[in-house]
């Protein structure tokens, strides 16, 4: 019971020591917040880059559609020019 008595014989430990670990808080605060700012910054930059691959791929897909339905129009043209209609 060695215990009891160094705990009893110790009375100026202040069990709630406000002052005890104040830089050990800061920093673990300081941590969480980092990891949740990297978090955020990972989605971001995941959303942004789906956003710009959608964009690059509805650009890509238009060109492509308005050299195909601009053919077909010419066809469709000289077809009606012709009388076959």
């Amino acid at each position: 019971m060695s215990w009891v008595r160094s705990a009893v014989s110790q009375p100026n430990d202040d069990v709630f020591d406000e002052d005890a670990d104040e830089m050990g808080i800061a920093q673990k605060e300081w941590k969480s917040t980092m990891e949740k700012r990297v978090k955020e910054g990972y989605r971001e930059g995941v959303e942004a880059g789906k956003e710009l691959t959608l964009q690059q791929g509805f650009n890509q897909g238009y060109e492509e559609a308005v050299k195909v339905m601009f053919s077909c129009g010419q066809l469709k043209g000289n077809v009606r020019l012709t009388g076959y209609s």
